[in-house]
């Protein structure tokens, strides 16, 4: 806290903290959900040239935005990182120059695009209740289909008519094979999912915010990575009752017999 005081004095962002600032950012701020590369927006809002204040920036960064999808970031990140996104974020909301062409947001990854439904009326229900704005936990938020959501967990058109039929009971289950159990040299500790592995560095989908926040560590980093037995789907299903998840299923079926046609 004393460091964020310290940048909080200054009058003009500092330059080696914009440069941390901005791998940090990229890291764990600018994806296709949240916000987009070089301060432009994503699904999140547009930071370069709003005029934020500093302040306001340290506040939503370190605590978050309630009912919103812009999680808190302290105690995820470092007290220096976390100074060093607050100043680069501060630099790009005082440039009201637009970003250069090759900082743009790749096409797909912007802003969602609302996708018209036509499919008959008694699947409806279940299409409106998987992406339901009003929960601010929703099946969307981690799963895509019918061109909408967010593609963190598993393609669930992809398991196959048997395993739909009794996806209101899976909802319900103690455990997800896919869901890992993340150690960091650092200390953090977080269920997460993997997204890529290379020699040198680990993407991984951080569980503990809601949407999922997509984080970059090189490997030294990591101390471990392992099924996390005691993380529970029904925690972030508990909003849907069991006729609305068989509603659900109904819509995730008729998707699937349509992909198969």
């Amino acid at each position: 806290m004393i460091w964020l005081l310290l940048v909080l004095a200054q009058s003009s962002p500092d330059p080696d903290l914009v440069a941390r600032g901005e791998v940090v950012f990229a890291q764990s701020c600018a994806t296709g959900y949240c916000h987009g590369s070089a301060g432009t927006a994503g699904r999140g809002p547009r930071l370069r040239g709003t005029g934020l204040s500093r302040d306001r920036i340290l506040e939503a960064t370190r605590d978050g935005i309630p009912r919103s999808a812009m999680p808190g970031w302290e105690g995820k990140l470092s007290g220096t990182d976390l100074s060093a996104v607050v100043e680069y974020v501060w630099s790009l909301a005082m440039d009201t120059r637009e970003p250069p062409a090759d900082e743009s947001m790749p096409p797909g990854t912007g802003p969602a695009v609302f996708v018209g439904f036509d499919g008959p009326e008694h699947v409806s229900r279940g299409r409106d209740l998987f992406f339901d704005a009003t929960r601010e936990v929703r099946c969307g938020t981690c799963h895509e289909a019918g061109g909408r959501g967010i593609p963190v967990g598993p393609d669930l058109l992809a398991l196959g008519d048997g395993l739909q039929a009794s996806l209101v009971g899976k909802t319900r289950s103690r455990r997800s094979s896919h869901v890992l159990r993340a150690r960091l040299a650092d200390g953090q500790d977080f269920a997460a999912l993997r997204v890529a592995q290379e020699e040198d560095r680990v993407q991984l989908y951080d569980l503990t915010t809601i949407p999922p926040v997509l984080r970059t560590f090189l490997s030294d980093e990591i101390q471990s990575l392992a099924e996390d037995g005691s993380w529970e789907h029904r925690t972030v299903s508990a909003e849907y009752g069991d006729d609305e998840l068989r509603a659900i299923v109904d819509y995730l079926a008729w998707l699937n017999a349509r992909k198969s046609e």
